[in-house]
């Protein structure tokens, strides 16, 4: 098997390019298949520093919610043991061929529970068993009449996410045979929906009143509700049935770019002239869309990322169209600090062009204190309350380290061996002690090499495996080729 390049950046639907949208209120209402995975120790040993592996003592529970009182519809929080070996083997291998030159296929949602591991691709879902004699076999197959407009990378406690897509167009402006109208690449994002990972069923699916002419939608989750917007609207629904708590959907001077979820629900609005807007941030009751607070960004501020809802943590363009700085808010939306970029040395994978999501920055991860992100050959730690760097956590000469989501107290990171004669790591750091525990070993090889850009790709640590996912799988350069990129994704799980 052979791979091209990595995948391009996030390819999301053509942007809506009609005039900006019209003034709103800011206020709602109520309404490894071939993955060489197994390691021997000597590799552990004599190939790669695990600084103090292994100390900090108790390994914390098993891959379940962190506090137990977690209700099914929360959003989770999973904290991490140590595996019974950190020898890795291969737990899925999904590919797919393109033959068509120039052909771009959209892969934008990448999930997983202890049971299954979930990938789109165009306009279908797949699940892969995990763990057992069936491991990533199909599990099942969820079909769309369209393909996906915008994922979220939230999960509830009990294994639920949800998704927009483009429906099958017979509604209005169908054709006289009642077949879809158009290219479904250009059809409307006006369908919502909310899907079990371990099942493949849908649990509800609804038509986006109002998005009918919409092609960019932004779609988060926070406890026990959904939150879209579409340019011209925003609307809030349970998680559980679907039924609708909110919608937004009159002219205002402000209108509602996209939401954040999580523990807490966080808005990004764009007011005044689309050529030239003003931003504001709200921490939003998620049950009636209320405003708690608003955090007015400066002026001259050329654009505006959610980081993180809690701790609230955005991302600004100040002068620039590339991120320079991050600042984080305290609990009532006053400044807090601001951090102070060196964007030629850091991963940050905050702008996704010509995509609606604002809830990114995915390789920038928050704790309760502190927000970490990889600089050249190490993490660096920054202070949410002073600004100032607080530790950071060294790579073996020559490496890199990459920050992929907190553990509990923990941080988890990825370490990518890249020809440097090392295997690959998964290991869980301790901001305190910094101390390190190795979770993960493998040599991942040419299939995992093609999607461990953090900032071009999907890497999720889930239940003890990791897994390794394309935003976009790319078509071949000439006629008569196989796509340049036809790996998926791949997981990797303890041999144990």
């Amino acid at each position: 098997m052979s791979f091209g390049p990595p995948p391009t950046p996030y390819n999301a639907p053509a942007p809506d390019t009609r005039p900006g949208p019209p003034p709103r209120s800011g206020r709602r209402r109520a309404a490894i298949g071939a993955v060489a995975a197994v390691v021997l120790v000597a590799l552990a040993a004599g190939l790669w520093a695990f600084g103090t592996e292994g100390a900090g003592g108790d390994s914390p529970p098993d891959g379940r919610p962190v506090a137990a009182r977690q209700a099914p519809d929360d959003i989770r929080e999973t904290v991490e043991k140590r595996p019974p070996t950190p020898e890795g083997t291969a737990a899925v291998s999904y590919e797919e061929t393109l033959r068509t030159v120039g052909q771009n296929v959209s892969a934008m949602g990448t999930w997983a529970t202890d049971k299954v591991f979930a990938k789109s691709f165009g306009n279908e879902i797949r699940g892969f068993r995990l763990g057992g004699p069936e491991a990533s076999e199909t599990a099942w197959r969820l079909a769309l009449p369209g393909p996906l407009c915008a994922v979220t990378r939230h999960v509830s406690v009990d294994g639920r996410t949800a998704i927009a897509y483009a429906g099958d167009g017979t509604g209005e402006g169908a054709g006289a045979d009642g077949q879809p109208d158009g290219d479904p690449l250009t059809r409307p994002c006006d369908r919502l929906a909310v899907f079990d990972i371990d099942t493949g069923k849908k649990m509800w699916d609804m038509k986006l009143a109002g998005a009918g002419s919409s092609l960019a939608v932004n779609v988060t989750m926070t406890d026990g509700t959904v939150v879209t917007a579409w340019g011209e609207g925003s609307a809030a629904y349970e998680l559980t049935g679907g039924k609708r708590l909110w919608a937004d959907t009159d002219p205002s001077a402000c209108a509602d770019e996209g939401f954040a979820g999580g523990p807490d629900l966080l808005a990004l609005l764009s007011c005044g002239d689309s050529a030239d807007p003003t931003y504001r941030v709200q921490k939003i009751d998620p049950r009636t869309g209320g405003a708690e607070w608003t955090y007015r960004v400066a002026r001259g501020v050329q654009g505006v990322y959610l980081v993180s809802s809690s701790p609230a943590v955005i991302a600004v363009a100040a002068g620039d169209v590339l991120v320079t700085d991050l600042i984080s808010l305290d609990e009532r939306g006053k400044r807090r600090a601001t951090i102070r970029l060196n964007r030629d040395h850091q991963v940050l994978d905050c702008d996704r062009t010509f995509s609606a999501v604002v809830e990114s920055c995915g390789a920038v991860v928050v704790g309760d204190e502190r927000l970490y992100l990889s600089e050249e050959d190490h993490i660096v730690a920054y202070d949410l309350a002073t600004g100032r760097t607080a530790g950071k956590f060294d790579a073996p000469a020559g490496g890199e380290m990459h920050p992929l989501r907190m553990s509990g107290e923990q941080l988890i990171a990825y370490r990518p061996g890249r020809g440097l004669g090392r295997p690959d790591a998964v290991v869980a750091l301790d901001p305190e002690s910094g101390d390190e525990t190795l979770l993960l070993l493998f040599a991942g090889g040419a299939e995992v090499g093609a999607l461990d850009d953090p900032a071009h790709n999907d890497i999720v640590y889930e239940h003890g495996r990791v897994f390794f996912a394309a935003r976009t799988v790319v078509g071949p350069y000439n006629e008569g080729e196989v796509g340049g990129t036809d790996q998926v994704a791949v997981g990797v799980e303890s041999a144990g």
